[in-house]
């Protein structure tokens, strides 16, 4: 083979090589003073943790990444003072760090991603504010028993409702990307160990085939299914949770903290 032949070759292997790849571009600014001259990290779930991917720094309130990936996956842009997940695809990504308020968009994915967790976030203020009732109530010697408990009670019951409606939709119109499996491992990581609840049967009942072969959607299921079936005498093996990546707190970037005098109230599901 002639050196001319070989080289058009290596450009047709490396060509398709190439559009096999995603490139992203991530563009950040702070108006925060205290992540000046900080380092700001890219990380993915690698081996059931956390590995950085790349890393930058913040000067003068900027900050930047960029790169390939070889699919569209879900990264996690982490410093001392935010946690953001974001989709690793093709375009310009725009993420903007307040002191309170993180955003981020610009992409398909990603606008998608981040008015997920704003109706996340809202939910979960509403739960704040269930706490700030309940304490209001019973320093004002309110009838805690037959009026404020059960009216909180109610409330918190719609509120989960209006949870479960947000995953549920988020994860069936996200089945096929990488949102779907993303979001049903949020909601997933929000109890103790893998189980199949009703939601879990509900969203698998619908679920594609490529949804159902997602790796960390078979192994929650595979666990759960090994915990029911221990549960039931038919494993003698002990349950064992899966690793977790980054919590749903963490992710929304709240410290998910509710009032002791609630919890009650709170974890009481419909």
């Amino acid at each position: 083979m002639n050196n001319k032949l070989s080289l058009f070759i290596g450009v047709a292997i490396l060509t398709g090589l190439a559009s096999c790849l995603n490139s992203y571009n991530i563009e950040g600014s702070t108006d925060h003073p205290g992540l000046d001259n900080s380092k700001v990290y890219l990380r993915i779930v690698k081996n059931d943790s956390l590995r950085d991917m790349d890393s930058t720094e913040v000067v003068h309130g900027k900050f930047g990444l960029s790169g390939t990936t070889d699919s569209t996956r879900v990264a996690y842009l982490v410093s001392d003072n935010f946690f953001i997940p974001l989709v690793l695809e093709d375009g310009m990504i725009s993420v903007r760090v307040n002191k309170d308020r993180q955003t981020w968009g610009g992409t398909d994915l990603n606008d998608k991603l981040f008015q997920f967790f704003s109706s996340y976030d809202s939910l979960k203020i509403r739960f704040d504010e269930l706490d700030h009732e309940f304490n209001l109530a019973f320093m004002d010697g309110e009838d805690m028993q037959n009026e404020v408990i059960p009216r909180l009670r109610r409330e918190n019951q719609m509120i989960y409702a209006c949870m479960d409606s947000l995953f549920t939709q988020s994860v069936v119109e996200n089945f096929d990307n990488v949102l779907g499996p993303f979001i049903f491992m949020t909601y997933a990581q929000m109890r103790q160990y893998p189980e199949m609840t009703p939601w879990v049967a509900d969203i698998m009942s619908k679920a594609t085939e490529k949804f159902k072969k997602d790796p960390f959607v078979v192994g929650y299921i595979n666990k759960a299914r090994q915990i029911q079936n221990q549960a039931n005498g038919l494993e003698q093996t002990a349950p064992v949770a899966l690793p977790q990546p980054p919590t749903p707190n963490e992710m929304a970037g709240s410290s998910g903290k509710e009032a002791s005098d609630t919890s009650k109230v709170k974890k009481e599901k419909k």
